[in-house]
């Protein structure tokens, strides 16, 4: 049971990084840069890492049966959930990286739209928004005054160290009980908890919450903005009406 607990728990750093991209997806309006809709994004995402959190389980409880051969059967079934973590989270960094460049493409970054993200440069931002038009669509400055880029490279180091210990872990697992990796403890905290305690680092230094708020500021500083308000409605599963979808 220790073991399958240090197995599964970075699957929901993984989720973390899915919901991450969603909302930097709704705070620059880019929906239409990304490969699968923000709405359904996160949904597909979290479901593959689902499936492959409930596959690790069943190996691991099959694992825990006792006997010689449940033990190498319980192994094949965790490496297959390790390939299919690997393989979402693989196309997963794709999809991101192509909506990087796409709304970087169509907003090209100049150095007289550069402003320091203190505190400030929010407050003028907010004030600027909040006495332009009602629906004052983000222009290639106002992008650029949104900490979206920050939160991407912070998303791809992340995912490159959960991607990193998914590896780690798949070659430790076919290597077998006697293998190199398993016998020699130093590894797992190399490539396992030192890893994911960077994770956590990084996710404290530049922390999610950011985009949020930044994202809250623009709707609430563009309220009769309708196409913002119909994505608001979107992320948060409400109809036009007020009502929830449920």
């Amino acid at each position: 049971m220790q073991s399958l607990l240090i197995l599964l728990a970075p699957a929901l750093f993984a989720a973390s990084v899915y919901i991450i991209l969603g909302r930097i997806i709704l705070l620059v309006d880019g929906e239409q840069y990304s490969l699968i809709p923000q709405r359904h994004l996160t949904k597909i995402f979290v479901t593959g890492d689902v499936i492959s959190f409930l596959t690790q389980c069943c190996g691991g409880g099959i694992q825990a049966a006792g006997s010689l051969s449940l033990l190498h059967a319980g192994e094949k079934i965790i490496i297959v959930g390790l390939f299919l973590q690997i393989a979402f989270f693989g196309f997963f960094i794709v999809l991101a990286s192509l909506f990087h460049i796409r709304v970087s493409k169509v907003h090209p970054k100049s150095s007289s739209n550069t402003v320091r993200r203190d505190s400030k440069s929010r407050f003028l931002y907010s004030h600027r928004r909040l006495h332009s038009g009602p629906c004052d669509r983000s222009s290639a400055a106002d992008i650029h005054q949104l900490p979206w880029q920050r939160h991407m490279f912070a998303l791809y180091i992340v995912s490159a160290l959960i991607m990193v210990r998914s590896i780690f872990r798949i070659i430790e697992y076919l290597q077998g009980n006697n293998g190199y990796l398993l016998r020699h403890e130093v590894f797992l905290y190399i490539f396992d908890a030192l890893l994911m305690f960077m994770v956590m680092v990084l996710f404290n230094w530049v922390h999610p919450s950011e985009i949020t708020d930044y994202y809250q500021n623009r709707l609430f500083a563009s309220p009769t903005c309708e196409p913002l308000n119909e994505l608001r409605g979107k992320y948060l599963g409400k109809t036009d009406d007020g009502t929830n979808d449920n």
